[in-house]
């Protein structure tokens, strides 16, 4: 993992952790999603895109999958094999 600006605040990265390794490792972390709860329970003085990034590099090195859920979409935007192939 990179070098953490100085304007992270360590609970940020403590909560992002925690909530990385509470997951199951077969369930893909919902990024937008866990960063939106993450910025409305902690204070912090990050924008949502910046945990967001924060989440996606730690999920990375966890070897996680991950959702790049869409703000605001109501379809969920994970497609099947079957009907990707079809397409």
């Amino acid at each position: 993992m990179r070098e953490l600006p100085k304007s992270i605040d360590a609970d940020l990265v403590i909560e992002i952790s925690r909530l990385l390794d509470d997951r199951a490792k077969s369930a893909p972390v919902p990024v937008h999603k866990l960063a939106s709860m993450i910025s409305n329970s902690l204070e912090t003085d990050l924008p949502t895109a910046s945990i967001e990034e924060l989440i996606v590099e730690m999920a990375m090195t966890r070897q996680l999958p991950m959702l790049f859920d869409l703000p605001g979409a109501d379809a969920d935007n994970v497609i099947s094999i079957a009907l990707a192939r079809a397409s």
